[in-house]
């Protein structure tokens, strides 16, 4: 069996190339930097120690990274500011290493109830990846939507229909709304669909409320440091928030689902959906979330990893594919 210094190098080793992979070249150096340290012994182990016997999806190399940012966002780590990009710094990873060294020594006890911590992300750039299939939904029912998302975070993705879509063949969305997605699409769907959500709601088993500024803290840490892009969207979804309310239930994804599906609906069109959420979802929770769709008269779009691309499925039939991002959206119908 790995020692533990091994077992958790090796997952910031791992975050380290995914982050490489996907266009932050500032995580994936500061992680490399990481995993050398903890490997020597350092601040990162003093953090980290006791961690190793967790699931590799437990994110646990973005929560210590979340952690750090966060306090670079709230201004508590100022030596970091002139090299995070979020605040305006250069981007500067080499640079950056020392002091994130030193405050993972000075702010221990800080970071590590950070650290503790689920990795609650809301990747608003999702959306671009399931828009087709909720437009695929309403063409084929010409119903109005209900929309139930498990998983659901801050809610950020239940206001979908709120944002923009752009592409070379069309658009689709809110013309005036302050998130736009002009980049996202590789193959863009069919957007000469209407479609209307009449209903939404989600779960979640720690949401946050995106209009407090505590909540907008916590969102903003997840987000890569050097993605300004993203972080754009995610501000322009929160603006949004503040304007569409939307109920988020902190219950499980199981249970939720048994609750809301328990009385048919023959007036909507009824879709469950998720992004990136089931493998959080232990056996018996799956089994009982894929009983209550298989029970009820509903449409199942999901929007998951599967080998080196995130498929997008609706009622289990291949859509399209993505970036873990929701970026090189490619529609396949």
């Amino acid at each position: 069996m790995p020692a533990p210094r091994e077992v958790l190098a090796g997952r910031l080793r791992e975050q380290a190339d995914s982050c490489a992979q996907g266009g932050s070249p500032f995580y994936s150096s500061l992680l490399a930097a990481a995993a050398a340290d903890l490997e020597a012994g350092g601040p990162v182990w003093d953090v980290l120690n006791g961690y190793e016997a967790e699931h590799e999806w437990a994110a646990l190399a973005l929560r210590l990274m979340g952690a750090v940012h966060r306090l670079v966002l709230n201004e508590t780590l100022v030596e970091l500011a002139p090299h995070y990009p979020s605040v305006g710094g250069d981007g500067d990873a080499r640079a950056a290493w020392p002091p994130l060294r030193q405050a993972l020594a000075d702010h221990r006890a800080e970071i590590g109830r950070l650290v503790s911590h689920g990795c609650q992300t809301n990747e608003v750039g999702r959306c671009a990846a399931l828009l087709g299939g909720f437009l695929e939904v309403a063409h084929r029912t010409g119903l109005p939507l209900r929309i139930l998302e498990i998983g659901a975070s801050a809610g950020l993705n239940l206001r979908w229909d709120c944002y923009r879509y752009e592409t070379t063949l069309g658009e689709w969305g809110d013309v005036n709304s302050p998130v736009r997605f002009d980049h996202a699409f590789d193959l863009p769907p069919q957007l000469n669909r209407p479609a209307e959500v009449i209903e939404r709601k989600g779960c979640d088993l720690n949401p946050v409320d995106p209009t407090t500024e505590e909540g907008a803290l916590t969102l903003r840490s997840f987000i890569w440091a050097d993605q300004l892009g993203r972080l754009s969207l995610l501000d322009g979804a929160i603006k949004v928030a503040q304007q569409v309310p939307v109920d988020v239930d902190r219950v499980d994804a199981a249970s939720f689902l048994e609750r809301e599906l328990a009385d048919p609906r023959a007036d909507v069109a009824t879709v469950v959906y998720h992004s990136v959420v089931m493998q959080y979802v232990d056996a018996e929770g799956r089994d009982r979330v894929k009983r209550a769709i298989a029970n009820a008269p509903v449409h199942h779009l999901a929007l998951e990893p599967e080998a080196s691309s995130f498929e997008v499925r609706l009622d289990g039939e291949l859509l399209g594919t993505s970036g873990p991002h929701g970026t090189h959206v490619r529609w396949l119908r």
